[in-house]
Parts: C-alpha cells; structure tokens; sequence
C-alpha cells in the first residue's frame, strides 16, 4: 500500500526535512547510546564490582555487625531485606546498567532498582555472610534534561520549517507567476520579468517560455502578414469587377445583385480572417460602456431586436474586439436561426452577462462545442467558419467565456461573460 504523499512542493520539502530530522534523532540516539551510556554503565558496574569485593573481604575478616556499622558510618544506606524492585522509565543509564550486570557480577550478587522520590535507587546485594543490601542512590535528572532536549528539539523544527517555508516560497512563487501567465504566453505575450533572487532552474524555464512567446509571436505576426497580403491581393480584383459590373450596360438586375451578394460575402469572409489573426493584441484596453456597445451593434442589424440593456455597463476592455464580438453574435442568430431575436445584458457578480438568444433550430451539446472551433461551424453555409471563435476568443482575452445553450423549447442561446481585460 503507497502511502499518500503531499500534492504541493511546501508539503513535500517538509516531508524530507521530517523525514530526515527524525533519522537524525534515530541516529543520536544511538550514537549516545554507543558513545555515552555502554561507558558509563560499564565504568559504574566496574566501580560496584570494586566495592563488593572490599565490602565482602572486610566481612570475611571481622564480624558481620561491625561491617554493617561501617557501611552506615560511611553514609550509605544498608538494610538486610530485599527492596521491591521497579522498572525505571526513560533512564538510559540504569537500563545499561541492568542489562551489563546480568551475568557479570559474580556469584551471590544481585542487583535490583528502586525509587525514593524523584531519585532511582540501584541497590546491590553483597555475598556476605548474611544478605547485605547497600544502596548507591542516583539522582533523577532525566526529566530536565527531557524537558531541555523537547524545547531543543521543538526550537530546531521551527527553525527548519521555517527555511523550508522561505526556500519553498522563493521556488513556489516564481512558479505561480509563470502558470498565471501562462495562458498569455500561450498566446504569445512575454512572460513576467523574472527576479535576480529566483533560483536557476526557474530562470530558465522562463527564458525557454520566453523563447516560446517569440516563436508564437513571429508566427501570429508572419500569419497576419500573409493574410493581410492575400486581403490586399484579393481585394484589387474584386474592387475591378465591382466597378467593371456597373459599368456594364443592359446586365439583368438580379445577376447584378448576386454578384453584389458575392463580393460582399468575400470581403465580410477576408475581414474574419484578418480579425481572426490579429487575436486583437494590437488593441489596448480602456474604460468603456458596454451597453453602448450592444446598442451599437444593434442599430446596425437589418433585423429587429429585441433589447434589455441597463442605462449603462462600465468594463475595461477593448471596445473593438467586444463590438465585433457582439456583432459575431447578432449575425450569427440572424444567419442561421429565425426570429424573435433578443439580447440581454446584465451584472452577474464581478462580470456582465450578454444574453443573446433565438428561435432557430438550435445545436445539440456536441454541434456546439464543434462550433467553437475555427473554420467548422458554418463553412459548409457560405460563412467563414470564424465567428463564435473570435468570440470565445475576445471573452478569454477579458477573463469570461462564451456558452452556447439551449433555448427551450426551440433556439440557441449565447451567453457571454465578460470580467474586463
């Protein structure tokens, strides 16, 4: 079973540095253990050892009464019946010592541990000529060395954290930086300037995206370029045979205004092209009203309309690209669905929802979102197959989107949201 691990990059640093605090206490503890506690063990059981054998030759050669008295006139605790024995908790040392002493103190020779108080008391029994306890009291200091070493411990993870937090923020916010520009880079801004504290490895990333942009940029501006051309070159001849038509005498009107219809059509179809490669970048944005926009691009349909737009909708925008955004729209229902027309605009929040709807046939949830990719939608219709692609476009260039609905019983409905640029 893997264990789950941390999603973000503060998370993980943390879990290494845990990780490797707790080997490094894992270890300290041994090393303390190899280095400090076996000697000292050993140098006490050592030195008890000594003692006994003293004690218990004095007891061969002199009463027993009279050795007792000398134990107790030396200051130590002595008494003939065994103390009730007690495990110590969280002494390392006494632990040693009882583990060294099996097996190492000679014959008829016990040790046991108890405790007075705050203090553990390691009690050995000598081999005398009757049972002799005597008593080497050891203080209890484990508990302020416990409480020092938990501050000590708790004081180091702090400050770990803390470097973990600043060097986690020093990589995280660089990073964030580049994925909020990213949809700009995407469409060939540059990126944000990047710091001289950032780390390397972020700095070069955003000079890779960097390079990125420029090839998107050289490309979106020679594809302008070439359409501007093709625009150019397609236009002049058009112009002749519009001019040429009406030069020509006797030509059968409706002839005259289908070829009228058909020039108009290729030149609305350059003029999607040359909007489509532009993306509008070469726009700035500014404070506009877009109920006036709306009501712009409505006084110039041949159809009527249906409105509901408030007394005025400020926004900061480019006011070109939402006009034809919303002209996309309007000729958009007119072209492909039937009347009643409407348009709607109002506050939803922090944006502003314009609502265009009608009473055509509609398109089902996989037609619509076809419909959102350049040259699909109406290119088999006489269209460009541009339209709501700008659109979408110009409402991801102001923080919005664009929706196409269902508009029950019958119809399409056209929500756009717009958040400002």
């Amino acid at each position: 079973m893997r264990l789950p691990l941390p999603r973000s990059l503060f998370g993980q640093l943390a879990l290494v540095i845990g990780l490797v605090l707790t080997g490094a206490g894992v270890l300290a503890l041994l090393l303390g253990r190899e280095l400090a506690t076996r000697p000292a063990a050993e140098q006490m059981l050592r030195a008890m050892q000594g003692f006994a054998d003293v004690v218990e030759a004095l007891d061969r050669h002199q009463p027993h009464a009279q050795t007792v008295r000398q134990l107790r006139e030396a200051g130590l605790e002595v008494r003939e019946s065994a103390p009730p024995e007690q495990r110590p908790r969280l002494a390392p040392l006494i632990r040693e010592l009882r583990e060294q002493a099996q097996g190492r103190l000679g014959p008829g020779r016990e040790l046991r541990v108890a405790r007075s108080g705050r203090t553990n008391e390691v009690w050995l029994k000598l081999h005398t000529r009757e049972p002799l306890w005597v008593s080497f009291t050891h203080e209890r200091r484990g508990a302020g060395v416990r409480r020092f070493s938990a501050l000590l411990l708790l004081g180091c993870v702090a400050l770990v954290w803390l470097a973990a937090a600043y060097f986690a923020r020093r990589l995280v916010l660089p990073l964030r930086r580049l994925a909020q520009a990213a949809p700009a880079i995407a469409r060939g801004d540059p990126p944000p300037p990047s710091h001289a504290r950032d780390p390397r490895e972020v700095a070069e990333l955003a000079q890779a995206l960097d390079r990125a942009s420029c090839d998107v940029r050289a490309a979106a501006e020679e594809r302008a370029f070439l359409l501007a051309g093709i625009s150019h070159d397609l236009r002049t001849p058009l112009t002749r045979v519009q001019y040429a038509m009406e030069l020509l005498p006797g030509t059968d009107p409706e002839l005259r205004l289908g070829i009228q219809r058909d020039i108009d059509e290729i030149d609305a179809i350059l003029s999607q092209f040359i909007t489509y490669a532009r993306d509008g970048r070469d726009e700035s944005s500014e404070a506009l009203d877009l109920a006036e926009i709306c009501r712009n691009a409505l006084a110039a349909s041949p159809a009527s309309w249906d409105a509901e737009l408030p007394a005025s909708a400020p926004l900061h925008g480019k006011p070109m690209a939402l006009l034809r955004a919303v002209e996309n729209l309007i000729v958009n229902a007119q072209r492909h669905a039937a009347p009643p027309f409407a348009l709607r605009l109002w506050s939803e929040g922090d944006a502003w929802v314009v609502e265009v709807s009608d009473h055509g046939p509609g398109l089902g949830a996989e037609a619509a979102e076809r419909a959102l990719q350049p040259f699909v939608h109406d290119s088999g219709q006489g269209g460009s197959g541009l339209g709501l692609p700008i659109v979408e476009r110009v409402a991801r260039q102001h923080g919005g989107s664009l929706q196409l609905l269902p508009n029950g019983p019958h119809g399409l409905l056209a929500v756009l949201r717009l958040r400002g640029a």
